[in-house]
């Protein structure tokens, strides 16, 4: 009860207007943004938007905060077979920093979450997150872009990777950097990134005995480069290469195996811009993961990588996504895992202030040495009610299932929850 009192004084603080405010009028464009964490889609100017947040202005900059409440049920908390559900409640506070300038742009975000299962047995779920971004737009053609991030998750029981015994999941901290130009010159377009990701993994405890997980804990060096050609004014055609070193803070990890490695991938590709209608791209290629270890075979895939976004009329959006990645391993058995991602997204504006959404997705991982083959699936629906730019409430039901080739290991769940966010 006293955490409810503290959540709901919280909201009304955020939710109230400022002085003097109004909600506007307004019967152009509808909702830009989506529910349950689909995937970006076009958004309309916020002036046309009566549901929008405002923020909070401060000088050259605009503040959003917001505050999430959720109440669900989970059929199988630990996402294996055997597992067992809890109902849970959730808090995530936001905060985002938008620059107003005239040129150039700059972006700092802070979230953080914790979930709370009521079962008693599940352990609880902490999550944080810090995204600083910015763009410095050199002339008419050419743009420089930075970005800086920090995140913590707890691994989860269902990673083959996960600590076996450990009383506590264990904490993931990780660093991210990058450094982008891109720019043209007549029909040639150009992109040159630099990237850093550092993954560091806490020990766990097993019967009050530590256990180590130090020689997972590794940084990952990468630079891309990619060229592409102004067919049209919405068409470009592109070719890129990716190359990578992932280095272990401990050469010989504790199964006396040397996991540090290259990686490389090409791609061509095809990007397009007719927004509002279509946007994105799509790209085919081909990527390896090699390791110092000659006793670890190297990684090898067809990779298939895009995002797009159709909006066949003003009312309904459709995103398509599919990623391919190599994946390393911790287990003596195997090197690590290629995983084909696909998924769509279905959202309708039944009202201005009403959005439902359907979104069905697949995951196929397979894992090198092993023999293992694991195959998700995931159907759900889900609709989101803005009262008004200040009160935001979503519902979301989804069915998940796994057929996987490691007996035991398959499961089917279903889950649901409501959620109810204040926001500036």
């Amino acid at each position: 009860m006293r955490l409810a009192s503290i959540l709901l004084t919280t909201a009304i603080f955020i939710a109230t207007p400022p002085p003097g405010t109004a909600q506007e009028a307004g019967e152009d464009g509808l909702a830009d943004e989506a529910i349950t964490g689909a995937l970006p889609r076009p958004a309309f100017p916020a002036e046309s938007d009566p549901y929008a947040p405002l923020g909070i202005r401060s000088g050259g900059f605009v503040l959003y905060p917001s505050l999430t409440g959720t109440i669900g049920y989970l059929g199988n908390t630990a996402g294996v077979g055997g597992g067992t559900g809890s109902a849970y409640g959730a808090v995530t506070s936001r905060f985002e920093m938008r620059s107003d300038w005239a040129e150039h742009e700059a972006t700092l975000t802070f979230e953080s979450g914790y979930r709370s299962y009521f079962d008693g047995v599940t352990a609880d779920d902490p999550t944080l997150s810090i995204d600083a971004s910015g763009r410095i737009d050199l002339n008419d053609d050419w743009s420089a872009a930075l970005r800086g991030g920090y995140g913590f998750e707890t691994q989860g029981i269902a990673d083959p990777d996960f600590p076996a015994g450990v009383d506590r999941p264990p904490g993931v901290h990780t660093l991210a950097a990058s450094t982008a130009v891109e720019g043209g010159n007549g029909v040639a377009v150009v992109a040159l990134e630099g990237r850093l990701h550092r993954t560091m993994y806490e020990d766990g405890t097993s019967g009050g005995v530590e256990v180590d997980q130090d020689d997972r804990t590794n940084t990952v060096l990468a630079a891309r480069l990619r060229l592409g050609y102004q067919a049209t004014a919405s068409l470009v055609p592109f070719v890129e290469g990716d190359v990578s070193r992932r280095l272990y803070d401990q050469t010989v990890d504790n199964d006396g195996l040397m996991r540090s490695g290259f990686g490389y991938a090409y791609r061509a590709g095809l990007a397009v811009d007719r927004g509002p209608i279509l946007a994105g791209e799509v790209a085919v290629g081909y990527a390896t993961a090699t390791f110092d270890d000659p006793l670890l075979a190297a990684l090898s895939a067809l990779t298939f990588d895009g995002s797009l976004v159709w909006s066949p009329s003003v009312l309904t959006t459709v995103t398509l996504a599919g990623a391919t990645t190599l994946n390393p391993s911790a287990d003596p058995a195997s090197s690590g895992s290629i995983v084909v991602d696909g998924a769509v997204d279905v959202a309708y504006a039944w009202r201005r202030n009403v959005t439902v959404e359907g979104s069905a997705g697949v995951r196929h991982e397979r894992f090198q040495g092993t023999g293992q083959v694991d195959t998700g699936y995931r159907a759900g629906v889900g609709a989101t009610w803005r009262a008004n730019r200040w009160l935001r409430l979503a519902g979301v039901y989804a069915h998940e299932w796994l057929v996987s080739t490691v007996p035991g290991r398959g499961y089917q769940t279903d889950s649901v929850r409501v959620e109810l966010t204040a926001q500036r």
